[in-house]
Formats: structure tokens, sequence, C-alpha cells
């Protein structure tokens, strides 16, 4: 059986290193200090804490679990919280903070990102090749590799890029896609970079932002842009864009197409030759 013990609020360290969520504390703790000030700390949701790593530090304990639930009850002035005291290494510690939050569905995109990125370049200083160090990072989170490669690149995104990721202007394939193609810029020069291609990409339309993916893999840190731009028109000319439509729209727009002179065109280049139509007063 656990133990659950009270624990005095003013001997956990709240700066934790080893919770794995980093992003929206504030707002956590803002919605839980409403609860806990009306309804009380429930007895059965403990925190976890264990026994400070820093043998120096002033407090006796370090939160692992619950650092929203703890950092409210400081808030509140509760002395004394309900916990669970285990002896935990660091990367058990973090496992286990991982598991919770997932659970929870606590955890950003910018806190997977920081995690996957942590554990591959953890592995990779130990000697370990790529391939396997993003496997032992998977091992260590439960999850797939697949979501390891996913994330951990997002790790390079600036904070305020990371936070619109997360607050979902800024998607996470076009992050990926800016962020790889910036690996050769210069340390001083990256986050800018990061930063102008995120501005070039948030505003464009689901089709665009799609060529700009495209374009993104082919075009160097150095490119500017203006040669953003222009290599996106360049792409959008020489790819088929989709459009949602029911069979009924469809068959019209195919019939149109046939009135024109474009039997057999494919529903893009008969899109586009309306649109020049309706634009040039045909």
């Amino acid at each position: 059986m656990v133990e659950i013990k009270n624990i005095a609020t003013a001997s956990i360290d709240p700066e934790s290193r080893v919770n794995v969520r980093k992003s929206q504390i504030e707002e956590g703790v803002e919605k839980l200090k409403s609860s806990i000030a009306e309804h009380g700390f429930l007895e059965n949701c403990p925190i976890v804490i264990r026994p400070h790593p820093d043998s120096s530090s002033e407090y006796e304990y370090e939160i692992v679990v619950g650092q929203c639930r703890l950092n409210a009850c400081l808030e509140l002035n509760i002395e004394r919280i309900p916990a669970v005291v285990r002896e935990l290494d660091d990367d058990a510690a973090i496992k286990q903070s991982w598991v919770e939050n997932e659970s929870r569905n606590n955890l950003t995109m910018a806190d997977r990102a920081f995690w996957a990125n942590f554990f591959v370049e953890k592995y990779l200083k130990q000697g370990k090749n790529k391939g396997e160090s993003r496997r032992l990072a998977a091992d260590c989170l439960g999850v797939k590799p697949s979501m390891i490669i996913n994330y951990a690149p997002l790790a390079a995104l600036p904070d305020d890029v990371a936070k619109r990721m997360d607050e979902g202007n800024l998607k996470k394939e076009d992050a990926k896609a800016i962020v790889e193609s910036c690996v050769d810029a210069k340390t001083d020069e990256l986050e800018q970079k990061i930063r102008e291609r995120a501005e070039w990409i948030e505003p464009l339309d689901i089709d665009h932002k799609k060529a700009a993916r495209e374009v993104l893999k082919v075009v160097g840190a150095q490119a500017s842009i203006d040669d953003l731009d222009k290599k996106l028109a360049e792409y959008v000319k020489t790819v088929a864009f989709t459009v949602d439509m029911t069979e009924d729209i469809r068959r019209k727009l195919m019939e149109w197409g046939d009135k024109k002179g474009l039997k057999g065109a494919s529903e893009s280049v008969i899109i586009r030759r309306m649109i020049f139509s309706m634009l040039s007063g045909e």
C-alpha cells in the first residue's frame, strides 16, 4: 500500500528539474487555486516528491508530480499537503512525471519537444548514434521512436515561436519544416531565421503551407524571405492544389471545363481558368 504523508509545503522545492511540464504553469496554478480555495485539497490526489538530490539545497524534497498543485497551495498559504515520497533517480522521476502529465493531457508540444530532445542529446553525448539515441529516448519516455523524431527538432524553437505553436497559430508540421531548413544557420542567427520563417508561413492557406514546406526542404538557412516567396511562386505553378467539393459541384466544374475546351484537364487547371475568366471578364 502506498503511504501518503502530510508534508510541509515549505520543505518542497517547487522549481523541479524533473517535472516535465514546462509550459502554461501559471494558468494551471490559477485554475487550481480557485478549486482548492472552494473545495480544499483532495486527500486522494497526493503529489509525488523525492528526497532532494542536492544535499546543499535549502529544501528537503523536490517535486516530481503535482507542480501546479504545490504552487497553488503555496500561494494560498496552505502549510501541509498530502504527498507520496519516493526514492527516484532523475530518469525514473522524469518518466513518472511524463506519464502523469501525459495521462492528464497537460503537456504542450513545446514540453514534448524539450524532453524528446533532452534524452536524444543525453545519449548522443554518451557516444550513441542518432538512431540508437532516438530509440533509447523513446524507451525512457514510453513512446514510439516516431514521436521522438517528430518532436525533438522543435526544441530549437525560440520561446515566443513555441508559444505560437502551442496556441495553434503555427502548425507543428510547419514548425518542424522551418527548424529543419535552418540547421546550417549560424548560431547567432538561428532564432531570428526561425522567427522570420514562422511569420512567413503562418498567414498562408492550407495548400500554400503545404507548398511552403516543400520549398523549405530545398532552401538553405541563408535564403531570404524574398527568396522563399520566389521559390513558392515557382512551386505553386507546378502542383495541383486540392479543393474539397461535392460530386455535384465537381460535375458542374468539369462540364464548364468541357465548354471552355479543357476536356480531360485536371480540376486545378479548370479552377485556375475559371478564376482567370472571372477576373478578366471573359
